[in-house]
């Protein structure tokens, strides 16, 4: 299935690419240690090195296919394509008078203006590059944006990424390299009107309703393209390559992906365990083992103003999406993943398998392993391998920032993830 659509002749070499899917792969080091058979789904191996390039093209054709979107204006006459749409002028603010009684709310009015009017800016940079008279906005931790940006690039719409601001610095220079304008905000929880994806929803709205611009916000933690891309076709090719698996394990960005995945393994094999990984300060591990959304970081007295809760960049959640809840029952059980064994079992995965990988991409391996051991020897479990150590190297790769900012250890040459020590002891 995979291989007859990418036969089609319409596709680009990265829509190509997407739909061949990504090899699985098994880690025969730690396998042997574990006596159990590890498999690694590399989804960093997609054309957009994550495996949110999946999710992605599936929430584009999915609006261009319903107009949200005008139709993609690709590069196939060059000469005729290579011409931008008119940008829109942004407005002129207006001075409106101000009462004494409204001096109260002066600075938090000001505050307001001041985010429309940088709003305004971004919209109309994006439009400047704009071939359709399309505009794409998301907020995003990076992985996602960096997928929408090189798939706008190549259909001719504009990309304006709204990026929290407790992302690696490499993700915000590879969405600027790629055409996307970005607009960086300190990060929140959901409920803050300041939160990255609420910021993303009020520029969509913005460009729609001030500039007449035909906006999308992709809102890829409630898209349901999100979820049927996985259920579609990551699943089936999963159960394709390994029809034996005994586990599918891995964190939860959206919920897009395990539970599309999962969904589908348990359809095809309701015996097969589907495990949640899960950081700290994420509530979906309560969720899915207590039924209840919380975490010890959100109470009263500890909750911070900007949550930097983890380390992990993409993954856990303070709240439930949609995408999570329509693969919720598909789950057998959660594992929480501390920040430090995610950073021992990156460089164990670096030194033993020559992978070198992410922060969610470890915690994933950290909870296959953990999973695997409480299944018979032999069995078969599955992680995803994210995407690579390269959109990491100046926070979860960076020595200084492991040790002074979050106050961890920088593993030594035998230094062993806890998960294993018990195995190697």
């Amino acid at each position: 299935r995979q291989r007859k659509n990418a036969t089609s002749s319409s596709l680009t070499a990265h829509e190509y690419l997407i739909e061949m899917g990504t090899p699985l792969v098994p880690l025969r080091q730690i396998s042997k240690l574990v006596r159990r058979n590890i498999f690694v789904k590399m989804e960093s191996l997609n054309p957009g090195g994550t495996g949110k390039d999946r999710a992605a093209i599936n929430m584009i054709r999915s609006a261009e296919r319903d107009n949200l979107l005008p139709q993609p204006n690709t590069a196939g006459d060059l000469f005729l394509l290579t011409t931008p749409t008119e940008a829109p002028e942004a407005p002129s603010d207006e001075d409106p008078s101000t009462s004494s009684s409204d001096e109260k709310n002066a600075s938090k009015s000001n505050q307001s203006q001041s985010q429309s009017a940088s709003l305004e800016s971004m919209i109309v940079q994006a439009m400047a590059k704009s071939r359709t008279g399309g505009l794409v906005v998301e907020g995003t931790s990076g992985s996602t944006g960096i997928a929408l940006a090189t798939l706008c690039a190549a259909r001719g719409h504009a990309c304006l990424v709204v990026l929290p601001d407790d992302q690696a610095m490499e993700k915000k220079a590879i969405l600027q390299s790629l055409g996307a304008i970005v607009y960086q905000v300190h990060t929140a929880s959901i409920s803050n009107p300041n939160h990255y994806v609420n910021i993303a929803r009020q520029a969509a709205k913005l460009a729609r309703t001030k500039f007449g611009i035909r906006a999308f916000f992709v809102d890829q933690f409630e898209n349901p393209a999100n979820y049927q891309m996985h259920y579609d076709n990551t699943g089936p090719e999963i159960w394709q390559q390994l029809p034996t698996i005994d586990a599918f394990v891995m964190s939860s960005g959206t919920g897009g992906t395990i539970a599309g995945v999962g969904t589908y393994l348990k359809e095809k094999n309701s015996n097969v365990t589907i495990m949640l990984v899960d950081p700290p300060g994420s509530s979906l591990y309560n969720k899915v083992e207590h039924g209840i959304a919380y975490a010890v970081q959100q109470s009263e007295r500890s909750v911070r103003k900007h949550r930097y809760d983890t380390l992990a960049e993409g993954i856990g959640l303070d709240r439930v999406t949609q995408n999570f809840d329509w693969g919720l029952d598909a789950m057998d059980g959660a594992i929480l993943v501390s920040d430090q064994e995610a950073v021992d079992m990156a460089h164990y995965l670096l030194k033993l398998e020559g992978l070198w990988v992410g922060s969610s991409s470890a915690m994933n391996v950290v909870g296959a392993i953990r999973t695997a051991l409480d299944l018979p020897e032999g069995s078969n479990v599955v992680t995803m391998i994210c995407d690579g150590g390269q959109r990491h190297a100046t926070r979860f790769w960076n020595p200084e920032f492991i040790e002074k900012d979050r106050g961890l250890i920088w593993p030594r040459e035998d230094r062993i993830p806890e998960c294993l020590q018990q195995m190697l002891s």
